[in-house]
């Protein structure tokens, strides 16, 4: 199979009847990993999903721990890997990816302004890059000091972000200023996953769920309806943003960067571990995306434990459901823009793959009958 058919793409279908979404995004992770070596199974899940492979390599060697009955928790020095490489995903989408993908984006800066970014110095390590992103940010993206950006954002979660943007100059601010009408008028219904509030109840529910089903990990649900999953459901987010647009859910991608930026963005990301019964775990980190979940059951064999069977969700599979929410949204788009607002509010969600727009789609809704 080619790269672009191992990663898949999702269709969009604006102004059209449920669904809306079409995903060729195939599932692989079981079979590439049934009965190779349980030590295996962080490089073989890195390697298969490679935009966020940090994440899926710490998630994958926790579930083994777990399952081994061996201790399951990440180092300092791992938790703070995670959270440079979250934070370097988020800013390369925010200063490469939206001028791409949103209408009516202004052109991207040059790329010497991401590359003096100290989180691609290569020569210090996590914590170094992480101690100086937060003159970096002020400096490039905020025009003033990070601790006091997210101190007025935390006063005003819902107006904060769009009074700074329209007064600053700076490329990111510039970039959401061209969006802000537009997505504050894409109203979205709100329906954050909650997994992580009591997970010693929900994990192994969805455990079950994950094994018995097999369509579960390409069109998950919670209680009975599709959930969505970002930054905007951080576990520890003290002041989570209301979701009522598109707009806010594009902004919680850039305050995820300054969370993940300040003194306490160790702590930022959530994750654990779950043995369940013999041989069988699940695992879940917040990733730059949204929550992720590996169950993975071993067995033994001459040669020392091996995967017998496994499962990764994804954040993408909630939010591109093609029930979900933003498939409800998508299918509420008419009008000459309906396909420009069908790309904002994909970018909102932010696919792991590259997606598509069918032309084909009338946006026009159809004419009221005339009144005598």
């Amino acid at each position: 199979m080619s790269l672009a058919g191992l990663a898949g793409r999702m269709r969009l279908q604006p102004g059209a009847a449920l669904p809306t979404i079409a995903s060729s995004r195939p599932m692989q992770a079981a079979q590439l990993a049934r009965g190779r070596p349980a030590a295996d199974l962080p490089g073989t899940l890195g390697a298969l999903f490679t935009l966020c492979a940090h994440a899926h390599r710490g998630t994958a060697k926790r579930a083994v721990a777990a399952a081994l009955g061996e201790r399951a928790v990440s180092s300092i020095e791992e938790r703070t890997a995670l959270q440079a490489a979250t934070a370097r995903e988020q800013i390369l989408r925010i200063a490469h990816d939206w001028h791409r993908l949103l209408p009516g984006a202004p052109a991207a800066e040059p790329v010497l302004l991401l590359r003096s970014c100290p989180l691609w110095r290569e020569a210090l390590d996590p914590a170094e890059q992480l101690q100086a992103l937060p003159v970096w940010l002020a400096h490039h993206w905020l025009s003033m000091p990070l601790a006091d950006w997210l101190q007025v954002h935390e006063a005003d979660p819902s107006g904060w972000a769009l009074q700074w943007c329209n007064a600053a100059a700076t490329p990111p601010a510039r970039l959401l200023r061209t969006q802000s009408s537009s997505m504050q008028s894409m109203a979205t219904p709100g329906r954050p996953l909650r997994l992580l509030d009591q997970p010693l109840a929900s994990m192994p529910r969805l455990a079950e769920r994950l094994r018995t089903e097999p369509d579960f990990c390409a069109r998950p649900d919670w209680q009975g309806e599709p959930a969505e999953t970002g930054p905007w459901t951080r576990t520890v987010d003290p002041v989570p943003l209301p979701l009522h647009n598109a707009w806010m859910r594009l902004i919680a991608r850039f305050v995820d960067v300054l969370r993940l930026a300040a003194p306490q963005g160790r702590d930022w990301l959530a994750e654990g571990a779950l043995p369940l019964a013999h041989g069988e775990a699940i695992a879940w980190t917040e990733m730059a995306r949204g929550l992720l979940v590996h169950w993975v059951r071993l067995e033994d064999s001459p040669s020392g434990p091996r995967v017998a069977d496994c499962r990764v969700l994804a954040p993408t599979e909630w939010n591109f459901h093609p029930r979900g929410v933003l498939a409800q949204t998508l299918a509420t788009l008419h009008g000459a823009d309906c396909a420009g607002q069908a790309a904002r509010a994909a970018v909102a969600f932010d696919p792991c793959v590259e997606f598509d727009i069918d032309s084909g789609i009338d946006c026009t809704p159809a004419m009221e009958p005339a009144h005598a």
